[in-house]
């Protein structure tokens, strides 16, 4: 299902179309009567998990973090931050 929703909407809504996302709904976002971009639910996919693995390029504590990460957003265990600055500390 796509559903188009303007910038305001997103902005009051965000927890709602976070919520929608992660069952699978897609959004386009509107701004001044322009498409501006998309929000795509994010779909577990084991072969891209495999592919990072077979590079041979990332450490095992990256691969953990990410399956992890799919296994958090699949049980809906996010986190919502209100700064990059708060989200880059969260990184280390």
């Amino acid at each position: 299902m796509i559903k188009l929703i303007g910038i305001k909407e997103l902005q009051t809504n965000t927890k709602k179309i976070r919520e929608e996302a992660a069952r699978g709904v897609r959004f386009i976002v509107i701004y001044r009567s322009t498409p501006v971009f998309e929000i795509n639910p994010i779909e577990k996919n084991v072969e891209f998990v495999d592919d990072l693995k077979s590079t041979g390029l990332y450490t095992d504590e990256f691969i953990k973090r990410i399956e992890k990460t799919e296994k958090d957003m699949k049980e809906g265990n996010t986190r919502t931050f209100t700064s990059t600055e708060e989200f880059l500390k969260s990184l280390s």
